[in-house]
């Protein structure tokens, strides 16, 4: 039996399209909503210059120092996973971002007064709880507030905080080691800065409106279309022509549990497979891991008074270097936002992530051949550039899009789920793997796997370019006489559910049916 006919939203009605053009109100409320990824994005720029006072101050092991940093991308996964994951469908997508600042504020307070490893340790896994339910909430909320037209831009604001955060924490670092002579205070103090943040969050949270989709998921259509009025810019029927075809497209299904998912008929095994390969992609080149160990990589000077190795590099270099490799990666989001809309989604990620390992692989022959710490640095500010142009923003726009309505809480949680175990695994290990095979063979494998994943993008990830949400959902409503695109075919792949042979699930199966849960 087909999939039920979607009805058509006009353009005035489609979400947050703005009545006089560019939805400003929807870019401002996208804006706050990411005001949780700067305090990921800060904690990655300052961890990679505070590091080593921290280890210093609480006398950390090579292991410990691994801990410390990719401790937060491991449960940033398992927050995003059960906390987010089950929020975003019941507490909503606001209230979602509110619970992620209470954690990074309580986490920044634990870190802040750590007086050993396992008490820092406590402090990162409450900040990466806080991380990965902003990462998920972020996304979701700015995809279901943004006009289609517009969505991918809108989206890679998420990915955009996150790049000014990370340049905020490197200006940071670089003030406060110019400034504060003791490493025990120094630390402290940067770490301190990234509460800022999530209090910001919490003193506008009245202010911020939750998406029209999800007060409709939830039965609250009135309300709905208040929101669609004020996020649009438009009239009253114009809200209500938006929030009809939205409420048409949830009619008599439920919300999903997590069990659900076992079940193909709910969520077809490919679907699943491409969500969850979309977050662990993102980190096989090693980019997050490049960013926290920027000082390693380029072999920094350690303090004055210390043995000082041939060839390092002077700390006010390392600094420069950080801020080339941070405004190269804001750079790429931003003008990824620009051009997304026009180059379509699976042409931009497989043609940057290509560039990208290509570029790792250079800083492998760097290390092999001994190029200067010159080429090094432009090496690792093109990964960046190349890296944010494409995998770094598109992932979330990808994984937002191709999800029903109804999946997109559950289905983003376990894509940041394995985005951030994949992050966390290459940070944990990557001091180990340079100093076990080294830097040539590292980067080489690093190289290797993103070449892997560039095939996985060019073929099996849909491009959903200008499609409304709604129409994503609907792939079956194609024209029989029109020949389907490469997009369409990918996109009805993901929607088919069980392979051929199997039989198709009865239109009034419990697992649609909206049933009490």
């Amino acid at each position: 039996m087909g999939s039920p006919t979607i009805p058509t939203v006009s353009a005035s009605a489609a979400p947050g399209a703005a009545a006089d053009g560019f939805p400003w109100r929807v870019l401002l409320v996208s804006s706050l909503s990411a005001i949780n990824n700067m305090a990921f994005g800060y904690d990655v720029g300052v961890v990679s210059g505070s590091l080593a006072d921290m280890a210093t101050s609480l006398a950390l092991t090579t292991f410990e120092k691994e801990a410390a940093t990719s401790g937060l991308n491991f449960v940033a996964g398992f927050g995003g996973l059960y906390f987010a994951g089950n929020a975003l469908d019941y507490l909503g997508r606001r209230a979602t971002l509110m619970v992620a600042s209470v954690l990074l504020l309580l986490g920044c307070a634990v870190v802040v007064f750590a007086q050993s490893f396992a008490v820092l340790l406590l402090g990162r896994a409450l900040q990466g709880l806080g991380s990965g339910c902003a990462w998920c909430a972020c996304s979701v909320y700015i995809t279901e507030v943004a006009p289609s037209q517009y969505r991918g831009a809108l989206v890679a604001i998420s990915d955009i905080a996150i790049n000014v955060g990370i340049l905020v924490g490197y200006a940071a670092d670089r003030a406060i080691n110019v400034s504060i002579d003791n490493a025990d205070t120094r630390w402290r103090v940067a770490m301190a800065i990234s509460a800022a943040f999530p209090a910001v969050y919490m003193l506008l949270y009245p202010w911020m409106p939750d998406t029209p989709r999800w007060l409709v998921m939830v039965g609250r259509e009135e309300q709905a279309s208040r929101t669609q009025k004020w996020l649009a810019n438009v009239d009253d029927d114009v809200a209500a022509e938006h929030v009809g075809a939205i409420a048409a497209s949830v009619r008599g299904l439920r919300q999903v549990r997590w069990i659900d998912l076992a079940d193909r008929r709910v969520a077809s095994r490919w679907l699943l497979f491409v969500t969850l390969f979309l977050g662990l992609g993102q980190q096989l080149t090693g980019t997050e891991a490049i960013l926290y160990y920027v000082p390693s990589i380029i072999n920094e000077c350690p303090e004055a008074g210390l043995p000082q190795p041939a060839g390092c590099v002077a700390r006010s270099s390392t600094f420069l270097i950080n801020m080339g490799v941070g405004t190269c990666k804001l750079v790429g989001e931003l003008l990824a936002a620009f051009i997304v809309e026009r180059a379509g989604r699976r042409t931009t990620l497989a043609a940057s992530n290509l560039l990208v390992s290509v570029l790792v692989f250079t800083i492998a022959l760097k290390f092999l051949l001994g190029w200067s710490t010159a080429v090094g640095a432009l090496s690792l500010c093109l990964v960046m550039f190349f890296f944010s142009l494409g995998p770094g923003p598109l992932t979330w726009v990808v994984v937002n899009e191709m999800v029903p309505l109804r999946l997109r809480g559950k289905l983003v949680a376990l894509s940041v789920f394995f985005n951030r175990l994949g992050s966390g695994t290459i940070a944990l290990t990557f001091l180990s793997l340079k100093e076990w095979v080294g830097a040539f063979a590292a980067f080489t494998l690093y190289a290797l796997l993103g070449a892997v994943v560039t095939a996985f993008y060019w073929w099996c990830v849909p491009d959903l370019t200008g499609k409304s949400l709604e129409e994503a959902e609907s792939p079956n409503d194609a024209r029989p006489s029109q020949q389907p695109s490469l997009e369409d075919r990918s996109l009805l792949v993901l929607a088919a559910g069980p392979p051929p042979g199997t039989s198709p699930a009865p239109a009034d199966d419990a697992a649609t049916r909206g049933e009490p849960l």
